[in-house]
């Protein structure tokens, strides 16, 4: 058992070494080929990913219909799951090309919105819950607001997957993305209460699934489980909620948006509380989804997740053609040793030959 987990660890060191090698390559490449063309070949990726028969594809499909329902033609849901893909590539392509020595030519094609919400906030001193969305080239906010001087952090959930939690561990540390990681789970609470306390900003990415915990609000029209961090850490600590987000222009600049600090009305019962400020932000990342509905991750099954439990309906079934092959062959060979066994007792049922 020892010598497997050696191996196994030996494993993932390779395959981590091998991916952040990959990592590094398409750093040095496209930072030689530039900005401009890197968008380019972002785009000409995302057009040949979707005439792939990838699995994304399909989510992609499903939660559009499941979304929009019959206010999107079979026209549309095709152009926006093309466009969607595309912007995906373009969004992968910019990060590689971010996490180069040639940052500032994508910070000096950011523009800014808002920020005097912002300033206003942390003045009270109590620190900042920044409410966000996997909208347009999320990751890149952290290092933005960093570059001007604000302690921003990005509050992050690695993979399960040691390998690529490895190599996104190192893609943060190339684009200078401070983070925070939500285990261990004590931890992670000790830390953002440092944060907050020392009027840091803190932002959450509350768009996703939550499998158990969330909160039950509205999200295009159906109920969706809903992480209540932000909510829960604003009434502890009374710091303000501001939702901001990063979306990309037509002319490929990216705009960063700051919205003004959420509202709601103190009913004294946590509960309600909570319920009234999770479906507070949660509307506010609709509206800005809806305005730019390309530029949201749309793989994610949002509505899985409800109150009964899970909803079959709002998730597509894995095919999984190879662990299906590996299930029949174990049928057959399980069915090949019952037949042998079988054999065996009949024949050492017959009198003996000799």
């Amino acid at each position: 058992m020892a010598d497997l987990h050696k191996l196994s660890a030996v494993w993932i060191r390779c395959a981590a070494a091998l991916g952040i090698g990959f990592m590094h390559a398409a750093v040095w490449f496209l930072n030689k080929i530039g900005y401009k063309n890197t968008l380019t070949l972002g785009a000409r990726a995302g057009e040949l990913l979707y005439w792939l028969p990838v699995r994304m594809k399909a989510r992609i499909r499903h939660n559009l219909r499941f979304a929009l329902g019959a206010h999107l033609s079979r026209e549309d849901q095709e152009r926006m799951t093309r466009e969607i893909i595309r912007s995906i590539a373009v969004n992968w392509f910019e990060l590689f090309y971010y996490g180069g020595p040639n940052k500032h030519i994508v910070e000096d094609r950011v523009h800014w919105e808002g920020i005097e919400h912002l300033d206003r906030a942390l003045a009270r001193g109590k620190g900042v819950i920044a409410v966000s969305a996997h909208l347009g080239n999320y990751p890149i906010l952290a290092q933005q607001f960093s570059r001007w001087g604000y302690p921003f952090v990005m509050v992050i959930r690695d993979p399960a997957n040691k390998v690529i939690s490895a190599m996104y561990a190192k893609g943060r540390e190339m684009i200078e993305l401070r983070s925070l990681s939500t285990e261990p789970e004590r931890v992670f609470y000790r830390q953002a209460l440092a944060t907050l306390r020392n009027n840091g900003v803190l932002c959450l990415i509350a768009d996703e699934n939550k499998r158990r915990g969330g909160i039950f609000v509205e999200f295009f029209g159906h109920p969706a489980s809903t992480a209540p961090g932000p909510a829960a850490l604003a009434l502890r600590t009374g710091a303000p909620i501001i939702p901001i987000f990063i979306v990309r222009n037509p002319d490929t600049t990216l705009r960063v948006v700051i919205e003004r600090e959420l509202q709601w009305q103190h009913r004294g019962d946590q509960e309600g509380d909570m319920l009234e400020i999770t479906a507070a932000y949660t509307r506010i990342i609709e509206h800005y989804v809806r305005k730019h509905l390309t530029q949201w991750m749309w793989t994610n099954f949002r509505w899985r997740t409800q109150p009964w439990g899970p909803n079959d309906a709002a998730k597509i079934k894995k095919k999984r053609p190879i662990k299906k092959l590996i299930r029949r062959l174990r049928g057959i060979s399980y069915q090949a040793v019952g037949k042998k066994q079988e054999t065996f007792k009949n024949e050492s049922s017959l009198p003996s030959l000799r």
